[in-house]
């Protein structure tokens, strides 16, 4: 489906302001995760070289979903947040960036891809994306 370039223009304007909302978390909690944090499922070994708001313009981009996605994505990584006590980091917030926007393009979009294209745009592996899928519905309590 084309988007109109309004439409366009403010699900930039959402990927910008979800961006600075996910920094903002990862940054606050840089000091607490090297002590607290326990490693998921979610955690790389190393920080991804793209930054979140490069990552989230790439999601936008390949994936096609609308911008309402986007605002349940926060939502859902704000439930995963409050019901699970946990740390964004810089090592594990991509990983739960494409998986939030993946569960929500599956329940909000009439049309989606299938979890081994957002594999491909998120830079994981389809196994991988399908435990973190899997993972994040058992963390939500969905």
């Amino acid at each position: 489906m084309e988007s109109t370039p309004q439409e366009d223009a403010e699900g930039q304007a959402i990927v910008h302001v979800l961006a600075v909302v996910l920094e903002r978390l990862v940054s606050a909690n840089s000091h607490l995760a090297a002590s607290q944090q326990e490693e998921t499922k979610f955690h790389a070994l190393r920080a991804p070289a793209i930054g979140i708001l490069q990552y989230l313009e790439r999601i936008h981009k390949y994936a096609s979903c609308s911008k309402e996605c986007f605002i349940l994505a926060l939502i859902y990584i704000d439930r995963l947040i409050q019901r699970n006590n946990f740390l964004l980091t810089e090592l594990n917030v991509h990983r739960v960036v494409i998986t939030a926007v993946l569960l929500a393009a599956k329940f909000f979009d009439d049309a989606y891809y299938n979890n081994a294209y957002y594999a491909k745009v998120g830079g994981v592996l389809v196994s991988e994306m399908n435990t973190l899928e899997c993972e994040f519905l058992f963390k939500i309590d969905f």
